[in-house]
Order: structure tokens, then sequence, then C-alpha cells
């Protein structure tokens, strides 16, 4: 019988551009809340950066959600969990950890990020890595250490995990169980649809966290430098980088889309030369090489098998 050959899909140029957006907008994250952590308070920092962002996604997310409402209803319980672990969980872990450790640790310990989704997307969608997909993950985490270490690899010895760095672990996994899980979102839901209702369930399980909070430290002024800060968060590492890393994950995978995360040092490094006066230094171009290359391996689709 004639076998024929099966092609795979070539991946669109954009899918890289989206999946490259969100860890620039996430070290941008990480800078500020880490600067504006004595001012806000964890909780309510990821609290109202999820209310505003709610807020400017209203307009957006309801016609879609009026219009395939039945859809949503049916799914209810699976959206309000991506909601509690992608938006509630994952953020305050990373705004807790940010006033118990650096951002260097907070970067390095979000490295393992792809490590932990490919696990993930192996024990639950049954994906497998390839060797070669196992040597570029291999790469691309040298690059991201090779940059959090500042260019001395043995500077990694020393590093001594914190009740912080626990803390970003934690995040991080919440992350990548969403990173996967999203896979199984309800075939033809609008993503603006998607996006409101988790978000608006991570709002509401804010709610308690908040108030526990809110009784034990109390709040926060509403100076102009709180409500830039919370306006940043809404739109840049809330709103934009959740539509393109969705949608990254819809053309990439989870496995491959979670292997951006290791631009996240390479991008802190670079937001620190614009904001806070550092030069950038040869390995960092090491280490954005690095990741680069391992990026491109684990990302290049699968020689053609016959059907």
């Amino acid at each position: 019988m004639t076998t024929i050959p099966v092609k795979n899909p070539a991946i669109p140029a954009s899918a890289w551009w989206l999946a490259t957006l969100p860890p620039l907008f996430w070290s941008g994250n990480f800078l500020f809340a880490r600067a504006m952590r004595d001012a806000i308070p964890p909780f309510q920092m990821s609290f109202w950066r999820w209310v505003v962002a709610l807020l400017i996604l209203l307009p957006f997310c309801l016609p879609p959600i009026k219009a395939q409402w039945p859809r949503i209803r049916a799914n209810l319980p699976f959206l309000a969990f991506l909601g509690l672990i992608g938006v509630t969980a994952f953020n305050c872990f990373v705004y807790a950890a940010l006033h118990h450790t650096t951002v260097v640790n907070g970067a390095l310990v979000n490295s393992l990020l792809p490590i932990a989704t490919f696990l993930l997307a192996f024990l639950i969608l049954k994906q497998r890595l390839s060797p070669r997909q196992i040597l570029g993950v291999a790469i691309s985490l040298a690059g991201a250490a090779v940059v959090i270490a500042r260019g001395d690899l043995a500077a990694l010895r020393g590093f001594s995990p914190n009740r912080g760095d626990l803390l970003v672990l934690v995040g991080m996994s919440f992350w990548a169980l969403y990173t996967v899980l999203i896979r199984w979102r309800p075939l033809g839901l609008d993503p603006m649809a998607l996006l409101g209702v988790t978000v608006a369930f991570g709002v509401l399980f804010h709610l308690p966290l908040v108030a526990w909070e809110y009784q034990a430290r109390g709040g926060f002024a509403l100076t102009p430098a709180n409500a830039g800060a919370i306006l940043y968060f809404a739109i840049f590492p809330s709103i934009l980088a959740y539509i393109f890393w969705n949608r990254s994950v819809a053309v990439l995978g989870p496995g491959r889309t979670g292997m951006f995360m290791h631009l996240l040092p390479i991008f802190s490094a670079v937001l620190a030369t614009v904001f806070l006066g550092e030069r950038l230094a040869p390995y960092h171009a090491l280490g954005f090489a690095l990741v680069v290359a391992g990026i491109a391996i684990v990302t290049r689709p699968q020689a053609a098998k016959p059907a």
C-alpha cells in the first residue's frame, strides 16, 4: 500500500512574536512588583491589578460572553478552575514571594517552568519529549542560568532557596498547570470570552485573601506611583500577556510555549539597563544566544512521518 507523507503545518512567524511578548511584560511585572512591595500589599496588588484589567476587558468580553453563554455555562467548573490557578494562585504566590526574595532568585526559579510544563504535558496530555527537544531545553536553561549568574556559573552553587523562592516555585507550578490545561478550553469559545470569564473568576477568588490581608496589614494609599503601577500590571502582564500566551499555546502547544519563559531573565536584564542604568555585558549576549538556540531546537516542527 502506498504511504502518503503527512506534512507538519508550518509555525507562523506571528506565533513566535506572540510567545516572546508575555515574558517581556512579565519581566516588567517582576521589576515593578519588587519595587512597589513596601507600598502595596501583595494580595491587594494582585486583586486591584485584575479588577482594573476586568473593567478594561468588559466592553470587549461581554458581547461574546452573551453570545456563547450556553457553552460557557456548560464549562463553568473548568473555567473557574482556570481562573483559580492562572489568575489568583499564580499571581498571589509570585507577589507574596517578591516580599521575601530578589528578582534574580525569582527569575532563576521561574526558569524551571518549561521543565514543569513538559512534565505536566506528558502526565496529562501524554505528550512526549524527543531527544532533540530535551537537548533544546537543556541549552535554553543553560542560557537562562548564564544571565542569572552574571556569567559566573560557579555563583549558582551558593544559591540557597528561601521562603520567597519556594513561593515562586509554587506559583510557577500553578502557571505550568494553567499552560497545559488551556489546551482543553471549550472548542469554538471566543478567546475574549474565555479571558473575561477566567479573569472574573480570578477576581472572585481573590476576595477572601484580600479580606484577610486587609485585616492583618491594612490597605494602601492611592498615590500616582501606586496607580501607575497597577495600571501597568493590568494592561501589559495581565490583558496583553494572557491573550498572547493563550494564543501561543493554541498554536505551539504548552511545552513549546513554556520554553519562551527562559527569555524572562534576558528581558529583565534589558529592562534593568533601561530603567536602572545597568550595563549589558558579554554574558548577556551569550545567554541570549543559548536561549534562542534552545527555543529554536524545541519549537522546530518534527520531521514528517508516513501516514
